[in-house]
């Protein structure tokens, strides 16, 4: 045999040993590659469920470890875990929803020019990063309380918390500066609509914001029977929450309401206040000057304009005494009465008395007639919180849920 024979024999031998060796590696590659990922977390997930698709819209999605992780977090909040089928699935839809929307305000931010400024950013970075120092000194303590610290025993509790989490450091940390962000992209979307002026038709948004408040008092039971979901007394419970600073108030008036302009005075003594009352009514005091004067202590005169919604079970934020709702109601349009309510102590000495003025008026609150939705314009902030739920709506309202995602019940399981 030639020598140049030989060497191509050679050759080639070499160049299939190498190939096989390289073939026993990928093997041996993809071998690790499947244990570890086929490695569960703590909520049995493996790397490829973990990477699912939980829910998706507007280009953007919620991977299965990002639901996860949103719905253990709202569900650690509840105190109870009895809870309805109906209720599990608006909560993981709602986990759903809220990564969705981290995502989707990054997006729409982008898309119209804004980024964050440098404090914004570090801002975003600190956050996530106290959240995970945050997690190291919980285990530094446990250990230490347990008497058994050593950097390799933080280290090894801190790999299992990160592979039940079913995220690496890395990974859960940029799940946490992207969720800060998030809520310094919908204020700069939000002063963007500020200064360049709303985006939305004027009749689109109208109907959307009527719509949404009707959805949100009625339902429908399973006969197609539209049931009302508010409760007597709502109206104004809600009101006294807006008034100090809680929640929304209710935005519609049901039915059964009637309106008064309402005037609350104190008097020393039932005299002095019947004395009142028949001043007020010969025409003596203004009622329209009481209404607007300091004498007038009624504590809504500066939540509400014009005249006040008031039904028989729905008025005891500005009066107790159904008595004094019945005086009201029995008034025509224009007509002006009066109630004195007089408390008096153990001995039966007066201590404090109160007279209500009604002056029964015509509803100026809703858009259509006396009852129904409030005027969009009626209560400050309400339109700029409808013109955000109409750009929600348009950005999320083709969620598409996985089954995946319904699967998942973690601790509700």
């Amino acid at each position: 045999m030639s020598k140049t024979k030989k060497s191509r024999l050679g050759k080639q031998k070499l160049t299939r040993n190498i190939l096989i060796g390289v073939a026993i590696a990928a093997v041996i590659a993809v071998a690790i590659f499947l244990v570890v990922a086929l490695q569960k977390d703590g909520a049995g997930f493996n790397c490829f469920q973990r990477s699912a698709t939980a829910a998706s819209a507007n280009g953007v999605k919620a991977t299965m470890s990002e639901y996860r992780i949103a719905y253990d977090t709202t569900v650690s909040n509840y105190t109870t875990t009895s809870f309805t089928d109906a209720q599990i699935r608006t909560l993981q839809e709602n986990a759903a929803r809220q990564v969705l929307l981290q995502k989707v305000y990054k997006k729409q931010a982008k898309a119209l020019g804004l980024s964050l400024t440098d404090e914004q950013a570090a801002a975003s970075k600190k956050t996530a990063q106290d959240q995970l120092d945050s997690i190291e000194a919980y285990f530094a303590d446990y250990l230490i309380d347990n008497g058994s610290y050593s950097k390799s025993a933080l280290e090894k509790q801190l790999t299992n918390y990160y592979q039940q989490l079913g995220m690496s450091k890395t990974a859960y940390y940029n799940l946490l500066k992207e969720s800060a962000e998030a809520s310094y992209y919908e204020e700069a979307i939000e002063a963007y609509y500020e200064e360049k002026g709303s985006d939305i038709a004027e009749a689109d948004l109208l109907a959307f914001y009527k719509k949404s408040v009707e959805d949100s008092m009625y339902t429908t039971d399973e006969n197609g029977n539209q049931v009302a979901t508010y409760e007597e007394g709502n109206f104004w419970y809600y009101l006294m929450l807006y008034g100090i600073g809680y929640s929304s108030p209710m935005l519609y008036v049901p039915d059964g309401f009637i309106y008064v302009d309402f005037i609350e005075v104190n008097k020393e003594s039932t005299e002095e206040a019947a004395d009142f009352v028949a001043k007020v009514s010969s025409g003596e005091i203004d009622f329209d000057e009481l209404l607007v004067s300091d004498d007038n202590t009624d504590t809504y005169r500066n939540t509400l304009t014009g005249p006040y919604p008031i039904a028989e079970h729905d008025h005891s934020q500005l009066f107790a005494d159904d008595e004094a709702f019945h005086v009201a109601e029995k008034l025509e349009i224009g007509e002006i009465g009066s109630f004195v309510s007089a408390k008096t102590n153990d001995e039966g000495e007066t201590t404090s008395v109160t007279v209500y003025l009604f002056r029964r008026a015509k509803g100026t609150m809703c858009m259509d007639g006396e009852t129904g939705v409030i005027d969009i314009d009626y209560f400050p902030g309400i339109r700029h919180s409808a013109e955000d739920e109409y750009r929600l709506e348009q950005w999320m309202g083709e969620i598409k849920y996985e089954d995946a995602l319904y699967a998942y019940k973690g601790a509700l399981g």
